[in-house]
């Protein structure tokens, strides 16, 4: 099978990481890449998958309508142009990496004719757009792939409840080695000007409102106040969107304003996750809805306990009181009293670590992810056995005009 993966964009993030992985360990199936040129592109050449480079437009949700119909106008035409190249390169199946790049797929399926999967990351939005979405998924998709069972349920029109499926994502598992750890420890508290002997709280991710931040701030403020001799370090940068931008500007303020700028560390974005994590006590995530949360996976991975909010994919990936503690969006009192409580039992923190480790080995892998979702590639191909002959003579009617 060859199939066709499709981002719309060349910035970045975790669904992207999450794309290349999945890719890298596929074992009956054959990746191509088509993407926008940039550093996604540049990523997938280093590690030598096939790659299709892609005209971009970049479209924007504007209440102009003049503005609105010219970003329509250039969503399809580099909709069509994908899928002239798909044609070309006779794919059998079209893997969409976003709601975006899936209704450009699925919207030119009659010049490309390869059945297309969603791979939906984010929560689906709401209201009309959200209706005319499902709408074009129920009548041209094959299979919509949820990262939890929050996106899955997302969707509610009838006719998608035989096309969708769940698939979590997953990492490769590497366990750093505890000596190694300790040398992580003590090279990257050095780097952001942290004492060794303090415990350090990190949150992880694109900056955005959404992701809250702030509360990751206030809570830290509360426990310094408590007594704590705690440091919080801020990793990732604000991408795509201008309020991002301002809410980055805002997180700084917020820590002058609570007058513990000496205990935040401002980061910027960093490819070393999971050595992050290892340096530090404990990960916090804070987000309001988020649709899965990679990072927590990744600090489990490493026996780190993680506090992390009630809402959207995450109570599928922690058992609560078990593997990590979960608080209510917002309620930052809730995130102190757990992260105080860890911090001050560094044998409840080995323990909770080792079963975050447990949970990931069990249910979260690179290999699950990948065999659940050739399982669907399988399913698709297994109803149309003559799709990829019909392809191929439409390819010969062509070059023979």
């Amino acid at each position: 099978m060859r199939i066709a993966f499709y981002n719309h964009t060349s910035d970045v993030s975790g669904a992207e990481i999450s794309l290349l992985l999945t890719t890298k360990h596929l074992t009956k199936a054959v990746p191509v890449l088509f993407a926008p040129e940039g550093e996604l592109l540049r990523r997938a050449r280093e590690s030598g998958l096939e790659t299709v480079s892609l005209p971009s437009y970049r479209a924007r949700l504007t209440k102009n309508p003049l503005l609105l119909l010219i970003h329509l106008i250039g969503m399809l035409w580099a909709g069509y142009l994908f899928a002239i190249r798909i044609r070309k390169h006779r794919m059998d199946i079209v893997h969409a990496n976003s709601l975006r790049a899936g209704i450009m797929a699925a919207l030119f399926g009659w010049i490309h004719r390869c059945p297309v999967v969603w791979h939906v990351r984010d929560n689906p939005p709401e209201g009309m757009i959200g209706k005319a979405i499902e709408w074009l998924a129920s009548s041209s998709v094959r299979n919509i792939i949820g990262i939890s069972q929050s996106v899955i349920d997302g969707f509610h029109e009838p006719k998608l409840s035989d096309k969708l499926r769940l698939v979590h994502n997953g990492i490769p598992l590497r366990e750093i080695p505890d000596s190694e750890k300790a040398d992580l420890r003590h090279k990257i508290r050095e780097e952001l000007e942290t004492p060794a002997d303090s415990l350090v709280l990190t949150i992880i991710g694109q900056i955005a409102p959404w992701k809250r931040q702030e509360d990751a701030i206030r809570g830290v403020h509360r426990l310094i106040e408590n007594g704590h001799q705690v440091y919080l370090w801020v990793v990732g940068e604000p991408k795509f969107r201008q309020e991002n931008e301002v809410y980055w500007n805002d997180l700084h303020r917020l820590s002058a304003e609570l007058q513990i700028e000496d205990r935040v560390r401002f980061t910027g974005f960093r490819k070393d996750v999971l050595e992050i994590c290892s340096a530090a006590d404990l990960l916090l995530l804070c987000s309001d809805s988020e649709p899965f949360g990679r990072v927590l996976i990744e600090a489990m991975s490493q026996s780190i306990p993680v506090v992390a909010t009630r809402s959207g994919g995450v109570p599928e990936i922690i058992e609560d009181d078990y593997s990590g503690f979960l608080y209510e969006v917002a309620q930052v009192d809730q995130l102190v009293d757990h992260a105080s409580y860890l911090l001050r039992y560094p044998n409840l923190r080995h323990d909770m670590g080792r079963l975050a480790l447990k949970r990931v080995r069990e249910h979260f892998t690179i290999e699950k992810t990948v065999e659940k979702i050739e399982a669907i590639y399988q399913e698709i191909v297994s109803v149309q056995p003559n799709a990829r002959v019909s392809i191929e003579n439409s390819a010969r009617k062509e070059l023979s005009r």
